[in-house]
Parts: C-alpha cells; sequence; structure tokens
C-alpha cells in the first residue's frame, strides 16, 4: 500500500495558484497594449493588430500544442512556457523604462503571448483527468472559471491604473506573476501523458492535429457546440474592442477604462461562484441558449442605454452567464473524449473557438472605423440573434449527450475494475488511460470540500465567451 500524503490536494493549489497568476498577466496585457499603441499610433485599426496577432498566435500555435501535450511531460511545457513569458514581460518592461519602445517588439510580446498561452492550456487540460474526479467534473470546470475571471478582474483594473503612473509597470507587474507561477510549477508534480509504443505517439503536425478534428466531427454535440463558441467569441471579442477604443477615443481616462473593463472580470467572478446552482435549474443545454439570446439583448443595450459606465455593467452580465453554459459543454466534450486523445481535442477546440476571437480585435477596429459605435454594436446583436435562432433550433442541443463506448479507453485507475493492476489507488481519473508518471501520488486527487483543488482545471478552453 502506498503511503498517504498528508495534504491532499497540494498538486491542485499550486497549479490553481500559477494558472491564476499567469490569467492576472495575460488581462494586463490584453487591455494595456492596444492602448498603448493607440496613444502611439491614434488608430484604432492599428491598436487592432496587436490583439489580432496575440489571438493568431494563440491559434497558429493551437495546431501542434495538442500533440505536444499527448506526447511530452505536461509540467515541462507549461514551464518552458512560463520562462519565455517572464523573458519577454521583462524585456518590454525595460524597453518602456527606458523610453525606446518600437511596435516590433509590442508584436513580439503579442507573439509569444499569445503562443505560450496555447501551449499551456493544452497540457493543463490534458492533466485534468489525473486531477479531478468524474463526479466533479463539471463544478470543477465552473470554478476554474472563477480563476480564469478573477485573474481577468485583477489583471484589466490593476493594468489600466498602472498604465497611468508609468507605461512600463504593467509589464513589470506581468514578469513578476509569470516568475512566481513559473517557481510554483517546480513543486507539482510531474505529469507525463499515458504510456505508449512508438506506433502509438501523436504525430507533431497536420496529422495529429487531424485525429483531433476526425473526433470532434463524429460527435454532433461537440460539432454544433463548437460553431456557437467561434461565433460567440468572434462577436464578443469584436464588442469588447469597440467599447475599449470608443471609451479610449472618447476620452476617458485609462484608469477609468481599466476598471470598466474590470467589471466583465465581476460578472464572470459572480457567475463562475454561481454556477454549480445554475447548473442544476439549467438543464440540458439550456445554460448556452440562455448566453446567446442573454447576449443579443445586452449587446443591443450596450449600443442604445446612456452612461459611460453602461457598457462595462451590461459585458458583465454577459460574462455572469457565460461561466454555466462552459462548464456544461467543457464538461461533456471532456466526458466525450478519451484521455489518449484529451490534447489534441483540446487544440482544435480551442483553434475552432479561438479562430474567431484571432479576428475580433482586428474585426472591431475596422468597423469602428467605417460604421461607427452605435451602428457597429447593433449589427453584431442582429447577427447574433441569427446565430441564437439557429442554435434553439439545432437537434444536436436538444438532449444530454450519449457517452458512446469509444469514448473511455480502457481504464488504468478507475478502483471499481478488479481485473486492472495498473494504479489501484488512483480514484481521480475513472475512465482514462493509466498515466505511469503518476502512479507514486494516490492521494492527489480531488477534494470535494476543496474548491481550489476542484478548480484545478485548465486555464482557456472553448467558452462561452472570452474576449
Amino acid at each position: 500500500m502506498r503511503p498517504e500524503k498528508s495534504r491532499r490536494g497540494g498538486g491542485f493549489t499550486l497549479l490553481w495558484v500559477s494558472s491564476t497568476l499567469g490569467e492576472f498577466a495575460y488581462s494586463t496585457s490584453l487591455i494595456v497594449l492596444p492602448l498603448i499603441v493607440l496613444a502611439l499610433t491614434g488608430s484604432p485599426s492599428q491598436a487592432g493588430i496587436i490583439g489580432f496577432v496575440d489571438a493568431a498566435a494563440m491559434l497558429l500555435a493551437g495546431l501542434p500544442a495538442g500533440a505536444v501535450a499527448d506526447r511530452y511531460d505536461r509540467r515541462s511545457v507549461m514551464l518552458w512556457c512560463q520562462a519565455a513569458l517572464v523573458t519577454v514581460f521583462g524585456a518590454l518592461a525595460l524597453l518602456l523604462w527606458a523610453d525606446v519602445v518600437s511596435l516590433p517588439a509590442l508584436v513580439l510580446l503579442a507573439l509569444v503571448n499569445g503562443a505560450a498561452t496555447a501551449l499551456t492550456m493544452a497540457a493543463g487540460e490534458a492533466m485534468i483527468p489525473s486531477l479531478v474526479a468524474e463526479e466533479r467534473l463539471s463544478d470543477a470546470v465552473a470554478m476554474n472559471g472563477a480563476r480564469t475571471y478573477a485573474g481577468q478582474l485583477a489583471g484589466t483594473s490593476a493594468g489600466g491604473f498602472l498604465l497611468t503612473v508609468k507605461n512600463a509597470l504593467p509589464f513589470v507587474a506581468g514578469c513578476l506573476a509569470h516568475l512566481v507561477g513559473l517557481v510554483l510549477l517546480l513543486f507539482l508534480k510531474r505529469r507525463p501523458p499515458a504510456a505508449r509504443t512508438p506506433a502509438d505517439q501523436p504525430v507533431i503536425g497536420g496529422r495529429g492535429l487531424w485525429e483531433g478534428v476526425r473526433w470532434i466531427t463524429s460527435h454532433p454535440f461537440l460539432r454544433v457546440g463548437l460553431v456557437c463558441a467561434t461565433a460567440t467569441n468572434f462577436f464578443f471579442g469584436t464588442i469588447y474592442f469597440i467599447v475599449i477604443a470608443s471609451a479610449q477615443t472618447s476620452g476617458m481616462a485609462t484608469g477609468l477604462i481599466g476598471v470598466m473593463a474590470a467589471l466583465l472580470g465581476v460578472g464572470g467572478l459572480l457567475g463562475a461562484l454561481a454556477a454549480p446552482l445554475l447548473q442544476r435549474a439549467l438543464t440540458g443545454a439550456r445554460p448556452i441558449h440562455v448566453v446567446l439570446w442573454a447576449f443579443v439583448v445586452l449587446t443591443a443595450g450596450i449600443a442604445t442605454l446612456p452612461g459611460s459606465w453602461t457598457p462595462g455593467v451590461l459585458l458583465g452580465a454577459i460574462a455572469f452567464a457565460a461561466p454555466t453554459a462552459n462548464a456544461y459543454f467543457t464538461t461533456w466534450q471532456l466526458k466525450l473524449t478519451p484521455d489518449s486523445h484529451r490534447g489534441r481535442v483540446v487544440s482544435v477546440a480551442a483553434i475552432a473557438s479561438g479562430g474567431g476571437g484571432a479576428i475580433a480585435p482586428l474585426a472591431g477596429g475596422v468597423v469602428l472605423d467605417v460604421a461607427g459605435r452605435f451602428a457597429g454594436l447593433l449589427g453584431c446583436a442582429a447577427v447574433m440573434a441569427v446565430v441564437a435562432l439557429l442554435t434553439s433550433l439545432s437537434p444536436a442541443l436538444r438532449h444530454v449527450p450519449v457517452l458512446r463506448a469509444d469514448a473511455s479507453e480502457p481504464s488504468g485507475t478507475d478502483p471499481a475494475d478488479p481485473a486492472d493492476p495498473a494504479d489501484p489507488g488512483d480514484p481521480g481519473d475513472p475512465g482514462a488511460t493509466a498515466d505511469p508518471g503518476d502512479t507514486a501520488d494516490p492521494g492527489d486527487t480531488a477534494d470535494a470540500a476543496d474548491p481550489a483543488s476542484s478548480a484545478a482545471v485548465a486555464a482557456r478552453g472553448p467558452s462561452f465567451p472570452v474576449p
């Protein structure tokens, strides 16, 4: 019998805190970079290019990210990404402090930021089966949203205020956040993928990604859900950029812009905390329908209702509903996918849902330049109304998905399987392939009484919505 750990869930806490710090740094850069470019150039379109580069880098890095997560030690992948982010955030802080920053330097940070986020997301989500018990998976995804929005709330508000003091300070804070996150990951147990023969190793490239595509397309629920996520992320990202950029051009102080944007984090954080209760009230695919129709109504409100704080409040209301829909979809994505394919399916899902986000800032800048704030927001609301109607009529989202026999590989960690000698003491990974690197950690499973432990789910995935 293996010795029991004295502190259950310690690995979850380390990962949760590290990921929260990463969310803080990412959100800080997300709001500060376009504002710096806008101040330098005065062009919303050029400011939108920075957001486009970040999202496009995340999209392109997602092509090999899943195969990397399925093939290599997942903790090591995350450590290398954190080291890269510490380097570029620190270098940009020095350039800004010396007042010698250039547009290429800002583009470089956006590239590394997006690529490292994609790799970290794939590696983190591939670790889920060894971290979260199946019966706690839905609550864990919802609580993970709380972590995401907490980092976003702190990052956007801090970024706006630090920018008013010194334009280098947001990146100093981001560098320190990633550095602490890296140190915390050093204490996390290694999480290699399941053992495979050389012939079964996932290919890092187009063929490996195609395996994830093929798995998703075989499930109508996953297909339709990702279409919804793609459309929602695109239009929400477009609206978010229009709101922020128009506030800047109208003369609103950057500190107040940060607070207004932080209301999005407040709504998301409260929504994530309420998601477990809302999932019991909104059965089936109702969370997705509620988010889409709320998105339509609230976007029209942003366009028409007066008040400088109204956009932030209404964006926060959209974000309040998002974690419940995200938890529902992500839970079924994980249940329908075997451990051997999770990294690649995560990558495909991120590419599909993030594809809309990749062009959203660029589209938002163009829409703002050409149509203006009012017409642009109403146009987004009208198109989203069509998406919401088609989704509501879709048969694939009317019923709870059915688990197929091929959604689980031969269990290596199911305590109810007496014929499986591979890992009799790991109840945190039912229905997944045995992870030989996890055999020495029987106590590192989700603790139902520990929200931080249950929140140990990967950073960014298909969501409804994330700007």
